[in-house]
């Protein structure tokens, strides 16, 4: 797979690279998986947030339908 990558970002990634002694592609690699398992954690909350919407509403109602 080929990517283009901003100059802005290829120089820190370079900078990276050399300071930790790491090869770019495995920097690149980790930023990957790092930024999946960040999304992936933020789709699961915003998922358990509309289920507690969902649990609330219908919470809401009953309170109405007992009144």
């Amino acid at each position: 797979m080929q990517i283009e990558i901003e100059k802005d970002i290829s120089k820190k990634i370079n900078e990276a690279s050399k300071l930790l002694g790491i090869e770019k592609s495995k920097i690149i690699d980790r930023a990957i998986l790092i930024y999946l398992d960040n999304l992936s954690k933020y789709l699961d909350l915003k998922q358990e947030m509309k289920a507690w919407d969902t649990l609330s509403d219908e919470a809401l109602i009953n309170f109405e339908k007992s009144l």
